[in-house]
């Protein structure tokens, strides 16, 4: 009994994992993001698909489904890890670009809340992007929103 079990926990991970991409991957963790202060509603996320549209250029229908999509993944998702291997694989300009995106989506009500510090140290830690680089990026967001 434990065997089909511990089976069947192996194939979901595989399967969550075989069907990743890097839309994906970014969009779920946005949304892990933006439900980090309890606050997820339809602002964050059109914010998540103007984010991901300007970063990726996508179409707005596919931005939505993908969104809609994503929301179910990280719903029924306990960790950030499958989502946040994807992202590690992209080119470091691209790592950059994420931390910017999700520097602007937890400061998207001009407040940072200790979830939302400690979830970017962690991503920024995971994706391998380095603590001076995440901070400087911090600083122009913040810039960027008017909140210094």
């Amino acid at each position: 009994m434990l065997k089909k079990i511990l089976n069947l926990f192996n194939y979901n991970k595989k399967k969550e994992v075989i069907f990743l991409n890097d839309e994906i991957a970014i969009a779920t963790l946005l949304i892990y993001a933006a439900k980090i202060d309890e606050n997820y509603n339809s602002i964050k996320k059109e914010l998540i698909i103007n984010l991901i549209k300007n970063y990726k250029n996508l179409e707005i229908e596919y931005l939505n489904k993908l969104v809609n999509y994503c929301e179910e993944l990280e719903q029924n998702s306990n960790q950030i890890l499958y989502y946040t291997q994807e992202i590690k694989k992209l080119d470091y300009e691209d790592r950059l670009k994420i931390i910017e995106l999700l520097w602007k989506l937890v400061y998207s009500d001009k407040n940072l809340h200790d979830l939302g510090s400690n979830l970017m140290r962690r991503i920024s830690g995971l994706i391998y992007v380095e603590d001076e680089e995440t901070g400087e990026i911090k600083i122009k967001v913040k810039r960027d929103l008017g909140i210094i």
